[in-house]
């Protein structure tokens, strides 16, 4: 079974999500995903601003999915205020249109269709931790307009009813 680490790098620009998504094969590589991300942190840390400045990230795991036939994916988001996307390297999500998952939801019939419903149950699952308080630390790390944005969206959090 491979193991794939999938992070999500996210920013709140105006009235949507922009992210990108990077894959790392951790069954080569090996080791904790924990590790692997804050690496790939720092690499990106030193492509916005030439150093690394481990305030300007955070990191947070949301979720795991199998994919037939032999993956696991383990999701990471990576939200930063200070990201800066080239043109043509990101995808973009109306934060009004945010996917939001019931149990009646079916799946995704196109590989953008999951990517955007992985990213709305990691701004959701964000803003669940926001709201609820367990995570001081990223509301200090956000500006005040975008805690808002997220206060918004944590009414909804995704799963599943087996």
């Amino acid at each position: 079974m491979k193991t794939i680490l999938e992070i999500f790098y996210l920013r709140v620009v105006g009235k949507d999500v922009r992210y990108q998504r990077k894959l790392v094969n951790l069954s080569r590589k090996g080791g904790d995903p924990d590790r692997a991300i804050r690496s790939l942190i720092r690499q990106k840390e030193r492509a916005l601003s030439g150093e690394v400045i481990e305030k300007e990230f955070i990191v947070h795991s949301t979720s795991w999915r199998y994919e037939p036939p032999d993956k696991v994916l383990l999701t990471y988001v990576a939200y930063s205020e200070e990201l800066e996307f080239k043109k043509g390297t990101y995808n973009c999500l109306s934060l009004k249109r945010l996917p939001t998952i019931h149990k009646n939801s079916r799946k995704p019939s196109s590989k953008t269709e999951l990517e955007k419903k992985v990213v709305s149950h990691a701004m959701r699952h964000i803003a669940f931790l926001i709201q609820s308080g367990d995570r001081d630390g990223f509301k200090n790390a956000l500006k005040a307009d975008t805690v808002l944005v997220f206060k918004k969206l944590w009414i909804s959090l995704a799963g599943k009813v087996f």
